[in-house]
């Protein structure tokens, strides 16, 4: 065998076995799992019950995103290993990305509730919580149906020069409850929003902001509602009214397809079991134990 042929086929067997050992080379389609990598980074959307649930787990170096899916794509990218959010927009993503699943096991129970001006002087409080009563059956099935991407597409629009405006604050980057569609919105609280504005008379005004803003908007009376997810808070309920929840929710991760770390989990307990040696094991390299 000539030397270099020989120097070729050693290349390629010493790749071959790199990528089996590191177990995530891109596009290598191997199963992989991250209990023995030296360093787990974890994302999350900043404001959000994610965000409290990941900060307890330090040494699993927490990374803030303005939005769920600019993490995932980070984690795609290779610059995190795990995201963790909301079951609703983990279940869209990865609906519209192959790459990447979602562990279906909830770390966190909470809910959504619509933010309503502390001062109220439009009795909004009354007539939305009549209204998700009224109605609840019939957004309980609109409800599934945007998580389950089987909705038909609604394009709401912000009124102009609005004759009795009701002024809607939002954070546009939470599908499916909320998102930009060409020129207009569209997402599950938006389409409440609108169905609730034509019962009651209302013209709808849209406020997109940053989600760390809604709640101070509505709370200083800028907007009459808060539409973004918003899960109920001791903290945010000192500062505004809330409506009766429309959602439960939970925080769940997402991950990268071929991670095999969670496969074995059965409840909470398994996944936080994981998170836990993930994070003790980081804290004895650091400390260099």
């Amino acid at each position: 065998m000539k030397k270099k042929v020989l120097i070729a086929l050693l290349v390629v067997a010493v790749v071959g076995v790199s990528c089996m050992a590191f177990a995530g080379c891109v596009g290598g389609g191997e199963p992989f799992d991250n209990l023995n990598k030296s360093e787990i980074k974890v994302g999350f959307q900043s404001g959000t019950t994610g965000q409290t649930y990941t900060e307890g787990y330090t040494n699993l170096n927490p990374k803030q995103y303005n939005n769920a899916m600019l993490a995932v794509q980070d984690m795609i990218a290779g610059r995190i290993d795990y995201v963790i959010t909301d079951i609703a927009p983990a279940k869209s993503i990865a609906a519209k990305n192959k790459k990447v699943k979602v562990i279906d096991i909830s770390l966190t129970v909470e809910k959504y509730c619509f933010a309503i001006n502390p001062n109220d002087n439009k009795g909004i409080e009354a007539k939305l919580n009549k209204f998700l009563t009224d109605n609840a059956s019939k957004l309980k099935e609109l409800q599934n149906q945007y998580i389950q991407g089987t909705n038909t597409q609604k394009i709401i629009y912000s009124a102009k020069n609005a004759k009795n405006p009701l002024i809607v604050a939002t954070s546009l980057d939470f599908p499916p409850f909320e998102d930009i569609s060409g020129d207009g919105f569209e997402g599950f609280d938006l389409e409440v929003m609108d169905m609730f504005c034509k019962e009651y008379g209302y013209d709808l005004v849209i406020s997109s902001m940053d989600f760390d803003s809604v709640v101070l908007n509505v709370g200083a009376g800028k907007s009459d509602i808060g539409a973004a997810a918003l899960t109920w808070t001791e903290d945010r309920a000192k500062s505004v009214k809330f409506s009766e929840s429309y959602y439960d929710a939970t925080q769940v991760i997402i991950c990268m397809k071929d991670d095999t770390t969670f496969n074995n989990c059965k409840t909470r307990e398994d996944v936080e079991k994981i998170l836990t040696n993930l994070a003790k094991k980081q804290e004895e390299v650091g400390s260099g134990e």
